[in-house]
């Protein structure tokens, strides 16, 4: 999940609390809605990563016209908006977290135009939907993993801002380590930025001084440096392994595919109102997961396989709950 940019830039709704929640949008039924995307980060982050490749299956799947722009300045966002809803564009999906009131704006000035927005703040009606990015249940899985295949006893995590949101996940990831290996300790650590590969590259080649065998890539840079050291890495929101498939056991993955495909049908019906997906954003509605073990399938031993999809199982059925503990993360 990209927890960081969420509490970091979260603002209060002054000025937005006039608008009602969860009223039918204003435009008739549309059978090709046409879908634009904006990003502040480059396509490279992981989190613009899974938007992305959720827009482009679901345009392949149902013959719509898709584009995207990236790396959008905080400033140019009013601007690009604008001119999608003066085009006409039936729905427009973004990363909203730096952006809230700018985005916000736009869509009241244009009700008629569907927005499903990654936000901070929660949905706003009659035409701003909102997700959360929340992949802390499959980061409880990764924890057990982590602490079944460390043999130094030591696991880490390589983590952007240090916020809430993000404590949210990795102290899913500490228990679910603990509960594989109560005496397993954890090292964290945080870049202070949502994007900067170098130094979250420096940060791991630390922890593997310190003796981390096994870290959490929550950020980009990560990963090369577990190569560099010869730790097994863990992915974060889209699948890893291709980046070093001899290194990357597994990723937690949150697929938004099921948030942009219900926004598409909500518009194709003429139906679209401010929904609030992060409710749907779980192992139980396939949005969270752990990536296949692909190259590491042999290595990781069975009894962990099987107790991590034992708990996937629990989880999902609801008979085991993740806690969603904002409490600091702190090294052991």
């Amino acid at each position: 999940m990209d927890h960081k940019r969420r509490e970091l830039l979260k603002i209060t709704a002054l000025g937005l609390g006039a608008w009602a929640t969860g009223l039918p949008l204003a435009r008739a039924a549309t059978a090709t809605p046409r879908i634009r995307a904006i990003f502040e980060t480059p396509m490279e982050e992981p989190f613009v990563t899974q938007l992305h490749l959720a827009m482009t299956r679901i345009a392949k799947e149902d013959g719509l016209d898709y584009k995207y722009s990236e790396s959008v300045k905080a400033a140019d966002f009013p601007r690009v908006l604008r001119q999608w809803c003066e085009e006409g564009i039936e729905l427009i999906v973004g990363d909203a977290y730096g952006t809230e009131q700018m985005c916000r704006r736009v869509a009241g000035d244009y009700a008629e135009t569907a927005f499903t927005l990654g936000s901070a703040m929660g949905p706003t009606g009659p035409n701003v939907s909102t997700f959360y990015g929340q992949n802390y249940e499959a980061a409880y899985l990764a924890g057990m993993l982590a602490a079944g295949l460390s043999k130094s006893g030591k696991i880490g995590v390589v983590a952007g801002i240090a916020v809430p949101t993000t404590y949210g996940l990795l102290n899913a990831y500490r228990t679910g380590a603990k509960v594989a290996k109560p005496g397993v300790q954890l090292k964290a650590a945080y870049i202070g930025s949502m994007f900067d590969p170098p130094k979250a590259k420096e940060a791991t080649i630390a922890m593997a001084d310190m003796g981390v065998d096994v870290v959490f890539a929550e950020r980009i840079g990560v990963i090369e440096a577990a190569t560099e050291r010869n730790m097994i890495a863990i992915g974060n929101m889209t699948d890893q392994s291709a980046i070093n498939p001899k290194t990357v056991v597994s990723s937690v993955i949150w697929d938004p595919y099921p948030i942009i495909k219900a926004s598409v049908d909500a518009v194709r019906g003429g139906t679209f109102a401010a929904k609030d997906y992060s409710t749907i954003e779980n192992i139980a509605n396939g949005v969270n997961y752990l990536a296949p073990y692909k190259t590491f399938d042999d290595k990781v031993p069975a009894e962990l396989k099987a107790a991590i999809e034992a708990k996937s199982k629990e989880i999902a059925s609801g008979a085991v709950k993740v806690a969603y503990d904002t409490a600091e993360t702190k090294s052991d």
